[in-house]
């Protein structure tokens, strides 16, 4: 089995053996903060295993090809235009109704709208197939 050993395989492994140290000193000399350093030790773990993974990859096979960015771009472009659709909606039922709704309470919605039809979307137009 061959492992690469290029810059964007070293870095994020001397990243997750620097975690996994401090989260380990962490734990030992401040006893107060046993829980950050414990998470500290789990996220340097995750990142090494994830590198070994991505180590014994060819480059190649992360590049996604021409059509997978071409879905892409399009569901976001349509996520966009529901995210703004959305906060237009919003925006004039705060305007043209006695309900007053605040920004703060509404941007989780909002938010968790977009990321969700954007994924949907994502999904929708790599099952359709050939995107006109």
């Amino acid at each position: 089995m061959k492992f690469r050993t290029d810059k964007y395989i070293l870095r994020p492994m001397s990243i997750s053996i620097g975690m996994v140290i401090a989260g380990i000193l962490l734990s030992y000399l401040m006893p107060s903060l046993f829980f950050v350093g414990f998470c500290l030790i789990i996220a340097g773990t995750i990142l090494s295993v994830t590198g070994v993974y991505v180590a014994t990859k060819p480059v190649e096979y992360f590049m996604p090809d021409e059509r997978t960015n071409k879905n892409t771009d399009r569901a976001g472009h349509h996520a966009f235009w529901i995210m703004a659709n959305v906060v237009i909606i919003l925006g004039l039922i705060d305007r043209f109704t006695s309900v007053s709704i605040e920004y703060k309470h509404a941007s989780t919605l909002i938010i968790f709208i977009g990321i969700y039809s954007f994924l949907i979307l994502r999904w929708f137009y790599n099952k359709k197939g050939d995107v006109e």
